[in-house]
């Protein structure tokens, strides 16, 4: 892994991308979203699927939320083949690679602060992403019971303090392409340990992998 240069910032998108090895050239496996023409079938069935059940706004929720916790390590300096990225939608911890099959990546500085990492910022410009918004809360993680749909800030890494809330909104096309009730996935993150010998974090994370809906609650959500 590289290491941050002082002079690079978490700030710049697209023009100077989070160092990491997930350069366009070392690709070898990418996850692409439907073809336009599926694609325009998929949302025709759909539509009509709904038109026949009520309204769109009406469609309920399929899924329910996830509640988890688990370890990860920072992108700079983890074991081969280590988990270093959360999935939203399936609520899984992955190693961040070139697939891009993640929403956040995780980084740990010289002063063990923590980097949150939206997709793009770990991205070559060229590589196929999607946006991922980021902003942290006042209040505890219990308390918070659902999302905000807006004052994210989009594509851009966040350092996270141990016990601060981190919200989360992902635009995966994968995951809402063809959806009717929104184009986003929630969810939040708090770490809860930083081991900076290790580079090991200890992470708690609830998500809501139905587009469009904003609860934490557990179950099926409502909205």
């Amino acid at each position: 892994m590289v290491e941050v240069k002082s002079h690079q910032s978490l700030e710049q998108r697209h023009t100077l991308p989070y160092p990491s090895s997930l350069q366009l050239s070392q690709m070898t496996r990418r996850i692409f979203g439907p073809k336009p023409k599926l694609l325009a079938l998929a949302t025709a069935i759909l539509a009509i699927g709904g038109l026949a059940c009520g309204t769109f706004t009406g469609v309920p929720a399929s899924l329910p939320t996830i509640a988890d916790s688990g370890a990860v390590y920072a992108i700079n300096g983890a074991p081969p083949g280590a988990p270093t990225s959360l999935h939203l939608f399936s609520g899984s911890l992955l190693a961040a690679d070139a697939t891009f099959t993640f929403d956040v990546a995780f980084d740990i500085d010289s002063a063990g602060a923590v980097t949150v990492l939206p997709q793009r910022a770990v991205a070559s410009g060229l590589a196929p992403t999607h946006t991922v918004g980021l902003q942290t809360t006042t209040g505890t993680y219990d308390a918070v019971l659902s999302a905000p749909k807006n004052g994210y800030r989009a594509d851009t890494a966040m350092v996270l303090n141990v016990n601060q809330v981190l919200l989360i909104q992902s635009s995966d096309a994968n995951a809402c392409g063809v959806s009717l009730t929104g184009s986003t996935i929630y969810g939040k993150v708090v770490v809860l340990m930083v081991d900076k010998v290790t580079r090991r974090l200890q992470i708690q994370f609830t998500s809501d992998p139905n587009c469009g809906f904003t609860s934490f609650a557990s179950g099926l959500p409502k909205d």
